[in-house]
C-alpha cells in the first residue's frame, strides 16, 4: 500500500467527498429530487442507461482491479478521478438523457451512479504503512 502524507490525504479525501455530494446535489437540484413511479410500458431499453453501466463497470474495473496495482499518490489520483469522473457521468446521463417517462431508470441509475463513487472512498490513503497478507510485494 502506498503510503500519503497528509496533505496528500486531504485532498483525496476531499476530492472525493465533493464529488459524493454532488451526486446527491444534483439529483435534487437538478433532477427535481427522488425519481417516483415506474417507466412507460412502451419505452424499453434506453441506449444512454446501457451506456451508464457500461461506465459505471468501467470505474468498477479502475477501483478494484487498476487503483490497488497503483505504485505512485499521482497515479492513485490520477486513476480515482477517472473513475469518479465515470461514477457521476452516469449520474449526468440519467438526469438529463434518458427520458422523462422512465423513472424507474433514472432512479437506478442514481443509485448506481451513488454506490460507484462511494465505492471509491479513499481508505487506500493511509499516512502509515499497514500490513496486507495478500500482496506479494
Amino acid at each position: 500500500m502506498i503510503q500519503h502524507n497528509r496533505q496528500q490525504q486531504l485532498v483525496v479525501w476531499v476530492i472525493w467527498g465533493f464529488l459524493l455530494c454532488s451526486v446527491v446535489v444534483y439529483q435534487f437540484a437538478l433532477g427535481g429530487g427522488i425519481p417516483k413511479g415506474t417507466d412507460a410500458p412502451a419505452a424499453g431499453l434506453d441506449p444512454f442507461a446501457v451506456v451508464a453501466v457500461v461506465e459505471v463497470l468501467i470505474a468498477s474495473a479502475i477501483r478494484w482491479l487498476l487503483l490497488p496495482r497503483a505504485d505512485a499518490p499521482g497515479k492513485i489520483l490520477v486513476l480515482m478521478i477517472i473513475g469518479l469522473a465515470l461514477s457521476e457521468a452516469a449520474e449526468i446521463l440519467g438526469l438529463f438523457l434518458v427520458s422523462p417517462d422512465q423513472p424507474g431508470t433514472k432512479l437506478a441509475l442514481w443509485i448506481l451512479s451513488l454506490l460507484s463513487v462511494i465505492q471509491f472512498i479513499p481508505l487506500y490513503a493511509r499516512s502509515t504503512p499497514q500490513s496486507d497478507p495478500f500482496r506479494t510485494n
